[in-house]
């Protein structure tokens, strides 16, 4: 009887070593394939993203990049010498935009604009300032009645130790940077929602012009159209993401745009953009293009007419 007992032990023990072997080995086939596919994307998104680099938009005089950083925003402009950034993510994506920055070669900043304080706005800035030091930080002038966040407080304890030149935004300010010309616009009344006082900017390169709404919602549209600024464009980057706050038919008429940008995640909990806005870029006839869907998009110009290029 004994015998029989430890002849089945023995058998037990055997099945359960060669039963361990096998999950070890399909765990770690497993793991090795999952860190392969990992990879594999990892290879696919910077040969995408590289592939923007050397693209006909891209080696335009003048190239406008809208960077994927999901739900957030962050637009550079190269033109010649000359780089501006416009607003650098949230912390968590900042290193999206280093990165595409790295890539494109840009190793100075001739002007940085803070459009406003949400930290999907300005939360990579602290850290990008510790990177490449920029000539001049145009910061938004907020009412100090709304109380100012934690992000903003950090950036602007950076701004202070790295010494860095910064000035508040001016409405109709001119800078010029060779033949590009950048104009800031910004209300004129208090606001009690601080995406009213988002910095407004137009590039204008020759004949060809671009807008950038931060998340300006229809108040300051409604303000800037009474005003009869000239915000005409042919691209437009739509206020808030696409939100319907923002992009009101009657503005989106005013400004008359050909090609319109809309920054925002992939399944992201706004819905942006939202269908209202889509509804009226098509009744509008204007060509729409999508972070979420395309990644990061150039928009390359000569002065005279539009180059495209998307990472997907």
């Amino acid at each position: 009887m004994s015998k029989k007992h430890g002849s089945k032990k023995g058998i037990l023990g055997i099945v359960i070593t060669i039963a361990v072997l096998v999950i070890s080995a399909i765990f770690t086939f497993g793991q090795k394939n999952l860190w392969k596919s990992a990879i594999n994307q990892t290879d696919t998104k910077t040969a995408a993203v590289s592939s923007l680099q050397s693209s006909e938009a891209a080696t335009q005089p003048l190239s406008v990049h809208y960077i994927d950083v999901d739900q957030g925003d962050s637009t550079l402009i190269c033109c010649g010498e000359y780089h501006i950034l416009i607003d650098c993510a949230k912390k968590a994506y900042e290193e999206n935009v280093f990165s595409y920055l790295d890539m494109m070669e840009v190793d100075s900043l001739d002007l940085v604009i803070a459009t406003h304080p949400d930290a999907d706005h300005i939360g990579g800035f602290a850290d990008l300032v510790g990177k490449i030091k920029p000539a001049l930080y145009v910061l938004p002038q907020i009412s100090p009645n709304i109380k100012k966040t934690q992000t903003e407080l950090t950036l602007l304890n950076t701004l202070k130790t790295m010494k860095v030149k910064t000035e508040y935004a001016v409405n109709e300010k001119v800078f010029t940077f060779g033949d590009m010309r950048i104009t800031t616009y910004i209300t004129q009344s208090e606001q009690s929602d601080k995406n009213e006082y988002s910095v407004v900017a137009k590039l204008e390169y020759k004949n060809a012009s671009y807008l950038f709404m931060g998340d300006a919602g229809k108040t300051v549209e409604n303000e800037f159209m009474k005003a009869q600024y000239p915000l005409q464009a042919d691209v437009l980057k739509a206020g808030h993401h696409g939100s319907s706050k923002s992009s009101s038919a009657k503005f989106v008429r005013f400004v008359a745009p050909r090609y319109c940008i809309f920054s925002c995640g992939l399944d992201n909990d706004y819905g942006h953009p939202h269908s209202e806005v889509l509804q009226i870029m098509k009744k509008q006839k204007v060509s729409c293009y999508r972070t979420d869907e395309r990644g990061s998009i150039i928009i390359g110009t000569d002065g005279a007419r539009y180059y495209f290029a998307t990472e997907r």
